[in-house]
């Protein structure tokens, strides 16, 4: 069920002018805290979007953000192809109940996407884990 007040987007929803992803379904939008917030019924999606200022590399950068991950973290995964490294893992947290949070990122040449999946069952980590899946950079450069 959505929220008549707020804006619903769907299949592939540019992120940016550097990332989009392909979504499982209509999804409400807003913005909190300066991040983005796309929910529905079973799945709340709070996504932070950073550039490479650095020029970091993609190795580098997943380094940093497994070395700040929680350390209750479990069910550490990392893959990747040509252009995106992508890395998660899940997260027990006392406010989400039952469910473990799927916590993601997508890390490409020219910045990175943060993402905090929150699940309303487990059986949901399969829609999770293919919206991470679907995230792509865009390459700006001509």
């Amino acid at each position: 069920m959505l929220h008549t007040d707020f804006p619903v987007v769907e299949g592939l929803y540019q992120l940016t002018d550097g990332w989009s992803v392909s979504l499982p379904g209509k999804f409400n939008r807003r913005i909190e805290d300066g991040d983005l917030v796309l929910w529905h019924a079973e799945l709340t999606l709070w996504i932070a979007v950073w550039k490479n200022d650095l020029g970091a590399s993609k190795e580098t950068r997943l380094a940093d953000i497994q070395q700040k991950m929680s350390v209750g973290a479990y069910a550490l995964e990392t893959s990747g192809d040509a252009t995106v490294l992508r890395f998660s893992y899940r997260l027990k947290e006392q406010e989400q109940g039952d469910v473990a949070a799927f916590y993601c990122f997508a890390i490409g040449e020219n910045g990175q996407v943060e993402m905090a999946i929150y699940l309303d069952q487990e059986s949901d980590v399969k829609e999770a884990q293919a919206i991470l899946q679907s995230l792509t950079e865009i390459n700006l450069r001509s």
